[in-house]
């Protein structure tokens, strides 16, 4: 029996889901072993994740990362009525986390000019965007600055994280600082992009 093996190392929560959705998408039948660090979010919300997809995973550690195993699926009844017209589903912009001020690894000005980009083209229905622990850096340079109002003027709210500020001693100013439990709790169920 084929199994389809995915390699999942050193990504985000949100990362790691989507290769997952793909995979399921793109061979729904096929039994899944998925490999993952040792990241305990990255694993529970692939676990959960999978569970509500109706095909839990069997779960064994593996040294220093874990092993996922999923049974292949069933293809829907729908899948064989041909010519029924099928709506796109719409598309929904997720709120937005920002931990760092630049991509990484590499040249810091250029993952700073790479993420600046990412958020300027960011959809104007994204929901809010939060900076929080080392994205804070934002702050500190006028183009980031220049770069998060114009999101605000374009509707798309900028909060920061009310422990990152007291951690690092600094103060908001032109944003809004927001408690950490909701952003949190969106994470936890991986509910966010995470950049």
């Amino acid at each position: 029996m084929d199994i389809l093996t995915l390699e999942i190392f050193d990504v985000t929560v949100s990362q790691a889901l989507l290769k997952v959705r793909g995979a399921i998408e793109q061979h729904p039948t096929m039994p899944l072993r998925i490999l993952v660090d040792s990241d305990e979010m990255v694993r529970s919300n692939l676990e959960r994740f999978l569970e509500r997809q109706g095909r839990p995973a069997t779960t064994k550690a593996m040294g220093d990362h874990w092993q996922l195993d999923v049974a292949g699926g069933t293809v829907p009844q729908e899948t064989f009525s041909a010519f029924k017209p099928v709506a796109p589903a719409p598309v929904v912009a997720r709120p937005v986390l920002l931990l760092r001020s630049a991509f990484t690894p590499g040249d810091r000005a250029l993952g700073r000019q790479l993420l600046l980009g990412v958020l300027s083209a960011l959809e104007t229905g994204t929901p809010w965007i939060l900076l929080a622990h080392d994205a804070l850096e934002l702050l500190e340079d006028p183009s980031a600055v220049e770069c998060l109002e114009n999101l605000q003027q374009r509707g798309i709210p900028i909060h920061v994280s009310e422990a990152s500020l007291r951690y690092l001693g600094r103060s908001a100013l032109r944003f809004l600082p927001v408690n950490d439990r909701p952003w949190q709790s969106l994470l936890a169920k991986g509910e966010l992009t995470v950049l």
